[in-house]
């Protein structure tokens, strides 16, 4: 393993105390919280998505915004399909298109997107891209965020 490599994921432990010692905010309380790094959020104090942005306060309040469609609420749109599984017979490889168009989506994702808007968060400052990145996956492998964080390309 590169030296350097090596170094970034021995910072990993590390990030991710410092991530569950920050306090859990609202939606509506996120004044102050850093602009890049990484984000989760908590429902009944379990962690269910972890997210990295740039503009992470403008990025929570897309999963959440009343006008925000499934493009840019990837969480609730990933809530809404596992709601709609569970009522009707979905193949597991449905695209986003073929979602949209099922009956009942459209109510499925608004529900699941005042859902995500009640959830509290967690933040914590990262500026270097590559240390995101890391610790984007590692965040949500040792939370266990694997549910709704899938890392799949598109």
């Amino acid at each position: 393993m590169s030296e350097k490599f090596s170094q970034q994921i021995n910072k990993m432990p590390e990030l991710l105390k410092d991530l569950k010692s920050q306090p859990l905010l609202t939606r509506e309380n996120l004044t102050g919280i850093p602009q890049k790094g990484i984000y989760v959020f908590y429902e009944n104090n379990k962690a269910l998505y972890v997210g990295r942005s740039n503009r992470i306060k403008l990025r929570i309040q897309e999963h959440s915004r009343p006008s925000s469609m499934h493009n840019s609420a990837s969480f609730a749109f990933r809530l809404a399909r596992e709601e709609l599984a569970r009522h009707q017979d979905i193949p597991k490889d449905a695209t986003r298109g073929e979602l949209e168009k099922a009956p009942g989506f459209d109510s499925l994702f608004y529900r699941a997107r005042d859902r995500v808007a009640r959830m509290k968060i967690r933040v914590i400052g990262i500026d270097d891209q590559v240390t995101q990145a890391l610790f984007e996956i590692y965040a949500a492998l040792t939370l266990d965020t694997t549910k709704y964080n899938d890392f799949g390309t598109h």
